[in-house]
């Protein structure tokens, strides 16, 4: 694997960022399965819309990021960053949906792919293995789940206090609003008041 032994594929592929559930011993007989790829800066690791066969991709060396966009949004946004021990592109092992983001690199990247060919043998030749590797991309994809809710339950929270304020904010400017409108009637009143006075006080006989 380039200037990685087997081992040092292993011990990324079960890295916390990646599938900590995997054993370092399953790992080191699924690394084998996984191609390498190299990738110079801007180079795209694959795009939205594109095929889900080359799936498990684990980031050996290098910086990437994936990008998406929002809805209703035009421009393309990054929606996280990846380093050394990054895995993406797993979702793949569990649909065969197209891509719905796509991930670019930003440095020299290598990368360790397993696509579904390689998958199914170890499913069919290796079934033990099959299993504790799809348990762990199963355990990883409901952690990024439960995160990704966390981070809803979070900003909604957060849009329902900017809601609260604004509601405040609202009933005060209508609160000031009355008010001033009751100091101009005030103000007129008293006005036509001193006018009347001063008037009086013109006419008045000496």
């Amino acid at each position: 694997m380039h200037r990685f032994t087997y081992e040092d594929g292993a011990r990324l592929l079960t890295s916390e960022l990646a599938l900590p559930d995997l054993s370092l011993a399953d790992a080191i007989s699924v690394v084998p399965w996984m191609r390498l790829t190299l990738a110079r800066p801007d180079a795209v690791l694959f795009r939205a819309g594109g095929p889900s066969h080359q799936f498990l991709v684990l980031l050996l060396d290098g910086d990437a990021v994936v990008e998406g966009q929002l809805v209703g949004g035009k421009e393309a946004v990054v929606l996280r960053t990846l380093a050394a021990g990054s895995l993406f592109g797993e979702l793949g092992t569990l649909d065969s949906i197209t891509r719905s983001v796509l991930v670019r690199a930003t440095s020299d990247t290598c990368l360790a792919t397993l696509d579904d060919q390689a998958l199914a043998q170890i499913v069919r030749d290796k079934p033990d293995l099959g299993c504790a590797l799809l348990r762990a991309v199963l355990a990883h994809v409901t952690r990024r789940l439960r995160s990704a809710n966390n981070k809803i339950e979070a900003l909604n929270e957060i849009n329902h206090t900017l809601r609260a304020e604004w509601r405040a904010e609202s009933r005060f400017d209508e609160q000031t609003r009355a008010r001033l409108s009751v100091l101009m009637k005030l103000e007129q009143r008293l006005g036509v008041s001193s006018g009347g006075m001063e008037s009086a006080e013109r006419t008045r006989p000496d």
